[in-house]
C-alpha cells in the first residue's frame, strides 16, 4: 500500500467500490510544479484520484486528463482551452469569466464527442470547494453538479446523474477505466 492509499478520501474510496482502479499504481506526480504553472492548487480529491486511477478513459467515452506539466505544453494547451470558449463567448453563461488572468473555468475531462468538463474556480483560493460545471461540443448546453470532481464520477458511474451530452448506454452496467498508455496499446493496430 502507497502513502496515496493510506489517506484516501471517501470519496475516492466509494470510486474504487463502483469502478476498479488499475491493477498497477500510477507514478506520483510534481503537483507542487503543476500547480505553479497553473497559478492556482488543485483540488485535493483530484490529486488523489490522479495518484490511484492516474490519467485515462471511462468506458472509452470520458477522458480524464492529468494536467500537463511541461511548461511548454502547458501554455499551449491552456490556450487552446481558452480559445475554444472565447470563440463562443456569446453562448458561455455570464456567470463564469473568461477575462485574461480571471478565467475561472479549468478543464479536466473531455469525451470522445467533445463534450467538457471543467472545475468551476469559485472561490480560486479554496479548490475543494469548486464545483464541476460540463458542457457539450455546440458550448449550448451547460450543466452545474454542486460537488467535487471525485463526487461527480461517483454519481454518474452509480448512475444517479446523467448529463445531458453523456450517451444512453453511458456508462454501462459494468463501468470500467483504462489508463492513457493501456487505452493507446488497445488502439495500436500493430499488436
Amino acid at each position: 500500500m502507497n502513502s496515496t492509499e493510506d489517506k484516501i478520501s471517501p470519496s475516492v474510496d466509494r470510486l474504487k467500490q463502483l469502478l476498479p482502479p488499475p491493477e498497477v499504481a500510477p507514478a506520483p506526480q510534481p503537483w507542487q510544479d503543476v500547480e505553479r504553472r497553473l497559478g492556482v492548487a488543485l483540488p485535493n480529491d483530484y490529486k488523489e484520484f490522479m495518484e490511484v486511477y492516474g490519467d485515462g478513459t471511462l468506458e472509452d467515452y470520458l477522458l480524464l486528463e492529468q494536467l500537463i506539466t511541461s511548461e511548454e505544453e502547458f501554455s499551449e494547451w491552456w490556450e487552446k482551452q481558452l480559445d475554444d470558449l472565447r470563440s463562443a463567448a456569446e453562448r458561455v453563461p455570464e456567470r463564469y469569466t473568461l477575462e485574461p488572468g480571471r478565467v475561472d473555468l479549468l478543464p479536466w475531462g473531455f469525451t470522445i464527442d467533445v463534450d467538457v468538463c471543467y472545475w468551476w474556480m469559485d472561490p480560486r483560493e479554496d479548490p475543494d470547494r469548486w464545483w464541476i460545471v460540463s458542457r457539450d461540443r455546440d458550448v449550448s448546453r451547460w450543466s452545474v453538479f454542486e460537488g467535487s470532481m471525485v463526487e461527480f464520477l461517483v454519481e454518474v458511474v452509480s448512475g444517479r446523474r446523467r448529463e445531458p451530452w453523456m450517451p444512453r448506454n453511458f456508462p454501462g452496467d459494468s463501468p470500467w477505466f483504462k489508463t492513457t498508455a493501456r487505452y493507446l496499446a488497445d488502439m495500436d493496430p500493430y499488436r
